[in-house]
């Protein structure tokens, strides 16, 4: 329905509109002030109808309505932003000025309609463009809209966005559930007792649809439709933000806002500013250039039929007058989506700079926030955490406990917080912490939102690695940085979930070694840490739990191959013993079977056999290990000798099966022609390494039949002879 049509005596129009387009925020402007409705409708979150006097407050734009809701572990989060030219606030603003009542009359932004995929406009506006033979949504929107909005009556730009949002919904013929609340609400305020002309400001693509529903819809008698309310398992939060230029949904906020301010001479500001910001990067723009520019972004209007130059007169011009050489990828304005390929050039990079604008929003000191910020307000106010330098001394439990809400801070993203030093792990030397702290203008806003995650600083921070642990997946480098973290946070004992889903996490980790690295480390936090406060910690005894399952289910996929020792996964069962000998209150089933069953395994890798065995080594009889050791190939007895010693390497000299082992290793190599011997020897010689040179001694003591020491003295001859042997050999085929 056209304003013209009010004008005749009809009572309502309906104005769809483009979010953050100044030419729709003219017509809305002009259409209030001329009509002077009663009611003023606002597609906007019927449940902030009641504090929608906050959005009146002196506040500096931009800013946005932030809306959250959290179901389970589910968290969904919108903004809807407002700039000082965007049609809805100027709806606010103008209504005000008129008298008239204003209304939010969408379903409240938690409401499960959201939950679904976005609507289809995107796509259905794009291929519009498209068949306009115009490569960017942006780029037809200022072609058919902005260029005329001087030139054209607010009836006849009506008409054109009309016509235009039709396309765009021409084959869509239904009705959505917030459309029809929509034009529930318009119905109430069109029969409502006295009222007079209601205007509605609503998202072009809605306008059809709620058209449709005025013409066929029941009678409301004038009572405003049921605002709906969240249950108690919801939870749900709506707050203003700070908002900027640089996170608006937007390509060239700058550019519209100048657009709004000074229509007929947009351009001429925006290219004034772009050789500006050319110059002061020391970019050579002569004033035959810049005249050069001015000229061309008339002329790009001019022959495209712009009665007022557009943003992408301004960009094409510039392109084309101040660009000295050729560009290695396509115009950023002329692609969907973020600029792709290598670095711009200075000028396109100043252009795309200068269009964005660097505007930051800032809230009325009135403004009601969450009581995540009045939380974060009183911690840093208890612990003096001022801008400056900070030292802590972690040994203080003062100290830590200020450790932790600076860690948790840092978890959320909060600007301004920033560890320059301290321990990267419970067992580290350096007892201290330091931290610098700077104001930042971004803090408010990330911890509004943040508030999305909890009421609290421990429950948001929680339930942020929650979900970073969730993401992680599979990737068990980022698995171990995030369980660190919630050691630093102070989290590890009290995120109820957090066990689950670092367990779940684990499931899917198939490197066997990476799953190894988790393993010790939680294992060395859980057994030591003094400094974070984690010894014994319930999350840490759960990863412990779960990681140590998933060393015997990845071992046991490790068939054997023609490859050698591999020491990442030697490691991985030396820390699975560690853990059967240091927690085995914590293992929830006892993996000693399972290890002695891979050990036998003569389809395993030689390595892992090794490795199993080693984890029970204090427990194995004399006879078993020789048999062990007879039980492997002479040329892979090696390979298996550095699983042996890589997890048993402290408790082997200690056994009575020490000495068996190594005289049947002895008889074996000894039984070996020189071709045998070579080939096996660089696989023994990295297993022997895994001795300190004390303990190598021994063993060679214990392997001679003579005194101690003709027994050095023989066993450093034949070394060296041996080593003589070896560099001959390799000499001459050419490898030394």
């Amino acid at each position: 329905m056209s304003v013209a049509e009010v004008d005749a005596g009809r009572d309502v129009v309906v104005i769809g509109i483009r979010h953050h387009s100044p030419a729709c925020a003219r017509i809305v402007a002009e259409t209030i002030e001329r009509l002077k409705p009663t009611h003023v409708l606002i597609e906007g979150p019927a449940d902030f109808t009641d504090r929608i006097d906050e959005l009146k407050l002196d506040h500096k734009l931009p800013i946005a309505l932030y809306s959250h809701v959290r179901r389970g572990a589910h968290t969904r989060v919108t903004w809807a932003a407002f700039t000082d030219w965007s049609p809805e606030w100027i709806a606010l603003r103008s209504a005000s000025k008129v008298s008239a009542e204003v209304r939010l009359i969408d379903l409240p932004a938690w409401h499960p309609a959201f939950d679904g995929p976005p609507d289809e406009y995107g796509a259905a506006a794009a291929a519009l463009a498209t068949r306009l033979g115009l490569d960017t949504v942006d780029a037809m929107w200022d072609h058919v809209v902005e260029s005329r909005a001087e030139t054209l009556t607010v009836e006849e730009l009506t008409g054109i966005l009309d016509d235009y949002f039709d396309a765009i919904r021409v084959d869509d013929a239904t009705v959505s559930e917030r459309e029809q609340y929509m034009a529930a609400w318009v119905r109430a305020a069109r029969e409502r007792p006295g009222s007079g002309a209601v205007v509605v400001v609503c998202g072009g693509r809605h306008r059809p649809a709620i058209m449709s529903e005025l013409a066929r819809g029941k009678p409301t008698d004038g009572f405003w439709p049921a605002v709906p309310t969240a249950g108690p398992d919801v939870d749900i939060g709506s707050y203003l933000v700070p908002y900027s230029y640089s996170r608006l949904d937007l390509e060239s906020p700058w550019w519209y806002e100048k657009l709004w301010q000074a229509t007929t001479s947009a351009g001429e500001v925006a290219a004034e500013a772009i050789v500006r910001d050319l110059r002061s990067q020391n970019h050579r723009v002569s004033t035959t250039d810049f005249i050069g520019f001015r000229t061309q972004i008339l002329g790009l209007a001019a022959i495209r039929g712009h009665s007022l130059p557009t943003r992408r007169d301004v960009l094409d011009a510039a392109a084309s007058t101040l660009v000295g050489e050729a560009l290695a990828s396509p115009l950023p304005w002329t692609l969907a989506g973020e600029p792709r390929g290598p670095e711009p050039d200075p000028v396109i990079s100043a252009c795309m700079r200068t269009m964005r604008g660097d505007r930051r929003g800032t809230l009325h000191p009135d403004s009601p926030v969450p009581g995540l910020v009045r939380h974060v307000d009183m911690l840093l106010e208890e612990f003096d955490l001022l801008p400056g330098p900070v030292v802590l001394d972690l040994a203080d439990e003062r100290s830590r406990r200020c450790s932790r809400v600076l860690h948790q801070l840092r978890v959320l993203g909060v600007p301004g917080f920033e560890r320059t030093a301290g321990p990267g792990s419970g067992s580290a030397v350096v007892s201290t912490e330091q931290w610098m702290i700077v104001d930042s203008a971004d803090r408010l806003p990330v911890l509004v939102e943040a508030a999305a995650q909890g009421h609290t600083l421990v429950e948001a921070a929680g339930a942020t690695l929650e979900s970073s642990l969730t993401s992680a997946a599979a990737d068990v480098e980022r698995l171990a940085y995030i369980l660190f973290d919630a050691v630093l946070c102070g989290l590890d004992s009290v995120a109820d979930r957090t066990e689950s889903i670092a367990s779940e996490s684990l499931k899917g980790v198939g490197d066997l070694g990476g799953v190894g690295l988790l393993l010790r480390a939680a294992l060395d936090l859980w057994r030591h840490d003094s400094l974070f406060g984690s010894r014994g910690s319930t999350l840490l005894g759960a990863i412990i739990d779960s990681a140590s399952s998933q060393v015997v289910a990845l071992a046991h996929r490790v068939r054997a191959t023609n490859g050698g020792a591999d020491l990442p996964r030697i490691s991985a069962l030396a820390a699975l013993s560690d853990a059967m000998e240091y927690a085995p209150e914590i293992l929830s089933t006892d993996p000693t079977d399972e290890l002695t069953a891979l050990a036998r395994d003569s389809g395993a890798a030689v390595d892992i056999r090794g490795s199993a065995l080693g984890t029970s080594w204090d427990r194995i009889p004399p006879d078993a290990a020789v048999d062990a050791v007879r039980s492997i190939p002479a040329e892979h007895l090696g390979d298996w000798l550095c699983g042996l010693f890589g997890v048993a390497r402290e408790r082997f000299l200690d056994t009575e099966s020490s000495d068996t082992v190594l005289t049947a290793v002895d008889e074996i190599v000894s039984r070996l022609s020189e071709h045998e011997f070579l080939t096996a020897l660089p696989a023994l010689r990295q297993s022997f390494e895994f001795f300190p040179p004390r303990e190598r001694d021994i063993i060679a003591r214990r392997l001679t039949t003579s005194s101690p020491e003709a027994a050095v003295v023989n066993s450093l001859d034949v070394g060296r002879q041996l080593d003589a042997r070896v560099d001959n050999a390799l000499a001459q085929i050419g490898m030394r």
